[in-house]
């Protein structure tokens, strides 16, 4: 998990980006909330756009950058994030469109997937986990591999045990409890707002 250091520079970065909103809201997955966090906002302030992209680079390094061939983002939100990546990292970038286009190719996924490469997908955040199943099956029926995917936050709703029957592993840079707790300590955030994000985190 990510040191405090780190954890400090990325929560200061969400928090004057703004990120974080407390409300009732509808989460891409359908899943209701009382909080939610805009990570698209971030692509507005350059120095702590980097500084997320760093924070997915170094946990990349530490899963292992010759474990992959291509770097796949999870449309719209973690396009925000994989491509600058595959940039540094110097890797092939594909994308996973929110659903099919009806016109030109009538496909989901964009760019040049060679056969049999392996895959690493790049969402923003873990909720249900339902955009990464879908990312991984059709890399897979696009003649692809994906054994791991990287998420900047999860947010602890689900078990990361619906990946085990595809033999995929996930990784976050941070969990919403340490932010939580950490924005808590400096008091961004009050007793309240604290209780209302762990509210939706599971046993």
């Amino acid at each position: 998990m990510i040191n405090d250091d780190k954890i400090t520079e990325l929560v200061d970065a969400l928090n004057i980006c703004q990120s974080f909103k407390f409300g009732t809201y509808t989460l891409s997955s359908g899943k209701s909330s009382s909080y939610y966090l805009d990570l698209r906002l971030i692509q507005s302030y350059p120095e702590y756009y980097k500084i997320i992209i760093d924070s997915y680079i170094n946990l990349i390094k530490n899963i292992g950058v010759d474990s992959f061939d291509y770097i796949c983002g999870i449309a719209t939100a973690g396009l925000i994030f994989s491509i600058p990546v595959s940039i540094s990292l110097g890797k092939p970038h594909v994308y996973i469109r929110k659903s099919k286009k009806n016109y030109g190719r009538e496909q989901n996924l964009e760019g040049n997937l060679k056969a049999n490469s392996r895959v690493l997908l790049i969402d923003d955040i873990f909720t249900t986990g339902s955009s990464l199943i879908d990312g991984f099956n059709i890399i897979h029926d696009s003649g692809g591999k994906v054994s791991s995917a990287v998420v900047l936050i999860d947010r602890l709703e689900t078990s990361h045990s619906i990946f085990n029957s595809l033999n995929m592993n996930l990784s976050s840079v941070a969990n919403i409890i340490d932010i939580a707790n950490f924005l808590f300590s400096k008091s961004i955030i009050d007793d309240k707002q604290k209780n209302m994000i762990l509210s939706n985190v599971i046993d």
